[in-house]
């Protein structure tokens, strides 16, 4: 327990130093910070139901979309993954309701059994946000992505290196 506590401590010294390092270079040329990424739309999508398929079986998906405010206007585009295909309109215009939700219900179709993506993009004024939806066809199994890095100290210790995320101020 405690080399996780010592790796975690140094990767998050190193992190700060090299932040530290990167805003002095950023100072002393006199350049304006702009992030590289803009903070995502404020919306959530949630897969509610999705009905059990197989293959070169229209598949109906509804999603519920959230947000923080009522009447928002919202501008929803679908993208498959290889393998599966959108029968329904690739682009929606949603408006939420007085709860700030609105739902809709894009079809898909899969040539063969699998786990497929159904990438849904929902832009709001020009901030975007990106949400992958999987969708299981048949009887394949999920598979969960690590959002990490697994590795093993020589001591036996399973560790999972996580991804940083930069967070601006």
């Amino acid at each position: 327990m405690n080399l996780k506590i010592t790796l975690a401590t140094g990767l998050l010294a190193l992190a700060t130093v090299a932040c530290s390092a990167e805003t002095s270079v950023k100072q002393a040329t006199n350049t304006p910070h702009k992030s590289a990424a803009k903070v995502g739309a404020p919306v959530t999508v949630e897969l509610v139901s999705s009905g059990q398929t197989s293959k070169n079986a229209k598949l109906p998906l509804m999603l519920l979309f959230k947000t923080d405010q009522p009447n928002v206007p919202l501008h929803v585009e679908y993208r498959t993954d290889a393998g599966l295909s959108l029968i329904t309109v690739g682009n929606a215009a949603l408006v939420s309701n007085q709860d700030g939700v609105v739902t809709d219900t894009p079809n898909v179709r899969a040539a063969e059994d699998g786990v497929y993506q159904l990438n849904v993009f929902v832009t709001i004024g020009d901030r975007t946000r990106a949400v992958s939806i999987p969708v299981t066809v048949g009887n394949a199994k999920p598979v969960l992505k690590s959002a990490g890095k697994a590795i093993q100290t020589p001591k036996g210790e399973n560790l999972t290196i996580l991804p940083a995320q930069e967070t601006s101020r």
